[in-house]
C-alpha cells in the first residue's frame, strides 16, 4: 500500500468518525418505529445468571474502567438479578442511568456492532427485572437509546469481518424488533437473512464449521434467543431454526464430558457445566446425542460409565485457533476426567500456540511435529474412518496422511472399547507409503492424565493408575515400546495444574526397511 493511499484511508476514517459524532448522524439514527413504553414487550429471559458472581459484583463493584466490554455489554445483569434483592435492582438502575448519560454519542468502541448486539440482547432480556417497575422517565430514556443503537446496528452489521459476528448482530436486531412490537411482515426479511447466515457456518450434521465446541455453543445460544423473540412476535413457521437447534444440541452433547463441560478439543473447556446444561436442554430432545458427526469430524463411544471422544478430521485453518489434534482422544469415567488433552484457549497467544500443538494432545507425533502438515486449504487428510460394533465392544479405526508429504508416512490408530467400559485397547501403526520425504527419527505417543489421576511404574513395565474418588484402579500396558511417566500440565479455566503423561518413544529411522511399525497399548480396569 502506498503512503498516499494510507493517508487517504486514515483521512476517510477520521472524517467518518467526525461525522458519526455529529448531531446529523444522530438525526440519521432516528427510529423508524414508535418508542412507546406501553408497546414495548420484552421477551422472557431464557437464561439464568450465576448468583455467586452477582454477590461478588455487589460486594466489590464492577471494573473501574467502564470502557471495557465486560462492563458495557451488560453481561453481568443476569448475575446480580439472580443474586436478587432491592439493592441489586437499584445497583442495576444506577449503572444503566450512568451509562445512558455517558453514551449519548457514537463511539467506535462502545458502539461497535460486535458489542451492540450483545448489549441490546442483554438489556432487553433482563428488562422486566430491572426496568418494569422503574419510573417512566427512566424507561423512556432507556428505550430511546435502545432504539437509536438498533438503528446504528442495522447500518453496520454487514461490516463485521466474520459471519459469526454478523449472526450475533442480527440476533440483536431481531430481539429489538420483537420487543418493540414489530409486525411479523416487518421481521420476516431479517429472519430470512439470519437463517441464511446460520446455514453458512454450519455443517450438514449441525456442527459449526470451525469445529470449535465453544464457538458452536455461542452460535447455538444466539439462535435460541432469536427463536424466543420470533415466537413472541407470533411467528411459528420457522421449522428450519427448530431443526437447526435440534442438530446443534445433539452435537453439543457429543462434546460433553461426564462432568458436563466440553472436552478439551479446539480451545474448549471454558464454559461451565451448568451453563451448558441450561442451554443444551432447551435445544434438542432429551437423550439425543450424536455418536458420529461425519462432517464435523468427531466420534463418541460410551459403555458403562466410560466415555471416549475422538477427533477424526483435520483442523480448520488457521492454526493455532484450531488444534492439530487429529486422532487424539479423551476418556472420562462417569463425571471424572481420566485421559485428557492439555487445555483450552487463553488470552495469551504463546500459551494458545502450545495448546494447539499435537504434543499437547493424547496423540502420536513424528519428530514432535504437528500431525496435520498436509492439511492445506482445509483438505481432509483422513483416508479411512470406520466406526462400528466389534466382538464384545465398539471399534474405531482412523487412517490419516498428515505426515505423508513430510515423511512419506501414514498413521493408523485403532481404539477398541469393551462392553461395560472396563477395557480400552488401542494400536498405532506407521506405514511407509513409498513417497519421498524426511526419514523420521522418533515417534512419540502421549497419553495425558488428568490432575486427579495418579500413576506409578511397576517392575514388569506396567503402570498402575489410581483415579481419585474411585475405588477401582487401572493398569496400562503396551507392546513395542517402554512406557515412561513424565510431567505435564493441564489448564482448568485460568488455573494451571500439574499432571502426568505416559509417553511411548519409538525408534523410527528403520521404517523404510520395515515398511511399517506398530505399537499396541491398553488401559484395563482392575
Amino acid at each position: 500500500m502506498s503512503l498516499h493511499l494510507e493517508k487517504t484511508e486514515q483521512s476517510a476514517s477520521y472524517f467518518k468518525q467526525l461525522y458519526r459524532r455529529s448531531g446529523l448522524f444522530r438525526w440519521q439514527l432516528k427510529p423508524s418505529f414508535p418508542v412507546d413504553i406501553n408497546r414495548f414487550i420484552p421477551p422472557s429471559d431464557p437464561w439464568r445468571g450465576i448468583a455467586k458472581n452477582g454477590q461478588d459484583i455487589l460486594h466489590s463493584g464492577l471494573p473501574s474502567d467502564r470502557n471495557v466490554p465486560a462492563y458495557f455489554t451488560f453481561d453481568w445483569l443476569r448475575d446480580i438479578r439472580d443474586f436478587g434483592g432491592d439493592r441489586a435492582r437499584k445497583f442495576a438502575r444506577d449503572e444503566i442511568t450512568y451509562w445512558l448519560s455517558e453514551n449519548t454519542s457514537w463511539d467506535a468502541n462502545r458502539w461497535h456492532p460486535k458489542f451492540l448486539g450483545d448489549r441490546l440482547s442483554n438489556l432487553i432480556f433482563v428488562y422486566k427485572w430491572y426496568a418494569s417497575s422503574a419510573s417512566e422517565n427512566f424507561q423512556l430514556k432507556l428505550l430511546s437509546q435502545l432504539a437509536v443503537e438498533s438503528q446504528c446496528l442495522a447500518l453496520d452489521w454487514q461490516n463485521q469481518s466474520t459471519i459469526d459476528d454478523q449472526i450475533s448482530s442480527l440476533r440483536g436486531l431481531l430481539i429489538t424488533q420483537s420487543a418493540f412490537n414489530a409486525k411479523p411482515s416487518e421481521m420476516r426479511p431479517l429472519i430470512q437473512i439470519f437463517e441464511r447466515k446460520v446455514n453458512e457456518v454450519l455443517n450438514q450434521d449441525g456442527g459449526h464449521i470451525s469445529r470449535q465446541p465453544e464457538t458452536h455453543f455461542q452460535v447455538m445460544t444466539q439462535i435460541f434467543e432469536c427463536r424466543v423473540a420470533i415466537a413472541q412476535a407470533g411467528i411459528t413457521d420457522v421449522l428450519s431454526l427448530d431443526n437447526t437447534l435440534t442438530k446443534m444440541g445433539a452435537i453439543a452433547k457429543m462434546w460433553r464430558s461426564g462432568a458436563g463441560n466440553f472436552a478439551h478439543f479446539h480451545g474448549a473447556g471454558i464454559t461451565n457445566a451448568s451453563r451448558i446444561e441450561d442451554v443444551v436442554k432447551r435445544c434438542g430432545p432429551a437423550g439425543k446425542v450424536t455418536r458420529h458427526a461425519k462432517q464435523t469430524g468427531f466420534v463418541r463411544l460410551s459403555s458403562g460409565r466410560t466415555t471416549l471422544i475422538m477427533d477424526c478430521a483435520a483442523p480448520v485453518r488457521p492454526i493455532p485457533f484450531n488444534a492439530a489434534s487429529i486422532a487424539s482422544f479423551e476418556v472420562h469415567l462417569g463425571s471424572t476426567p481420566f485421559i485428557v488433552n492439555a487445555g483450552q484457549l487463553s488470552n495469551e497467544k504463546g500459551v494458545n500456540a502450545a495448546f494447539c500443538k499435537t504434543a499437547a494432545h493424547t496423540a502420536l507425533t513424528l519428530d514432535n511435529l504437528n500431525n496435520c502438515i498436509d492439511a492445506h486449504d482445509n483438505h481432509d487428510i483422513v483416508s479411512a474412518l470406520d466406526i462400528g460394533p466389534a466382538t464384545g465392544g465398539m471399534l474405531t479405526r482412523l487412517v490419516h496422511d498428515g505426515y505423508l508429504s513430510s515423511h512419506g508416512i501414514s498413521h493408523e490408530r485403532q481404539i477398541y472399547l469393551t462392553t461395560g467400559g472396563g477395557n480400552i485397547r488401542g494400536s498405532d501403526t506407521l506405514r511407509y507409503k513409498g513417497s519421498p520425504g524426511k526419514i523420521p527419527k522418533t515417534c512419540i505417543i502421549r497419553f495425558h492424565l488428568h490432575p486427579r489421576v495418579s500413576s506409578a511404574m511397576v517392575n514388569n513395565g506396567s503402570i498402575v493408575i489410581k483415579i481419585s474418588s474411585q475405588k477401582a484402579g487401572w493398569v496400562f500396558k503396551c507392546r513395542g515400546a517402554n512406557p515412561v511417566l513424565e510431567p505435564s500440565v493441564y489448564f482448568e479455566g485460568s488455573q494451571r495444574l500439574s499432571c502426568q503423561q505416559i509417553t511411548l518413544r519409538i525408534y523410527a529411522e528403520d521404517i523404510r526397511q520395515l515398511s511399517e511399525k506398530s505399537i499396541n497399548w491398553s488401559f484395563k480396569r482392575q
